[in-house]
């Protein structure tokens, strides 16, 4: 059905004698179909998806002995850069008033509020943040060792002075006193480090909902969006680290 429908596109009525115009088909035709149809996708993710389609139908073509070339080779691959757009993100206000608004009086308000200020000050993901350990925080340096990030590799975030202050907080007067190297620990028995996304995800989404946001983004999970952050040059003024060689 899709290698029809595609023929369809390329031929029009003449399908009804699919063989005879398959045939036929040249590289003319086929760049003139693929120009077409990237003139319909309005991102680079449909496009791409467009080429690969066509590709996919010219090979078949070729396989099945419906032209004695592959004409696939010829059809361009169009560019897809993943980072070319920012992604839906909460404005940094919302953030900062939800920190805010959260009362640091108990050992959970302790921790959530340095959970929210990781998160929105680093730009790290639920789970890099579930994977810190108490090792992994230089004090000294004021930096944060991430590890298993989404690329596979390790790397290193600063911290803001406000950030690491909260940090402190939490484990000098709010941290289960248990034998885990984790930095972050779930209240709920059994106490010890978080198993999956979900606490640290129902964290964020409770502690916003309590500083008024309530439009939150619209992805199922918020690993995905996660406090996806961007954050404004001045703010990335204050966290970057002087230049090797260069004055601090």
């Amino acid at each position: 059905m899709f290698f029809r429908a595609v023929a369809a596109f390329w031929i029009g009525s003449a399908i009804a004698t699919p063989a005879k115009n398959l045939e036929a088909l040249t590289a003319e035709h086929v760049l003139a179909a693929v120009e077409h149809r990237l003139s319909l996708s309005a991102t680079s993710g449909t496009r791409t998806a467009a080429t690969s389609h066509i590709r996919t139908f010219l090979r078949f073509l070729c396989w099945a002995g419906h032209h004695r070339q592959d004409l696939s080779r010829i059809v361009p691959r169009t560019p897809y850069w993943r980072l070319a757009h920012l992604p839906p993100r909460l404005a940094w206000g919302d953030v900062r008033r939800a920190i805010d608004a959260i009362g640091a009086t108990t050992p959970v308000a302790i921790r959530d509020r340095a959970v929210l200020l990781l998160l929105a000050t680093t730009g790290i993901r639920n789970g890099e943040l579930r994977a810190i350990r108490l090792q992994d925080i230089d004090w000294r340096t004021g930096e944060v060792f991430i590890r298993r990030t989404k690329g596979k590799r390790d790397r290193v975030v600063p911290l803001l002075e406000e950030t690491g202050a909260a940090l402190v907080d939490y484990i000098l007067r709010a941290r289960p006193k248990v034998d885990s190297p984790y930095l972050f620990l779930s209240f709920t028995p059994p106490v010890g480090a978080f198993k999956s996304a979900a606490p640290v995800s129902r964290i964020v989404r409770k502690r916003l909902r309590h500083g008024g946001v309530a439009d939150l983004p619209s992805h199922g999970s918020i690993n995905t969006t996660a406090l996806y952050v961007k954050v404004t040059a001045s703010q990335l003024a204050e966290v970057a680290l002087p230049f090797p060689g260069g004055a601090a």
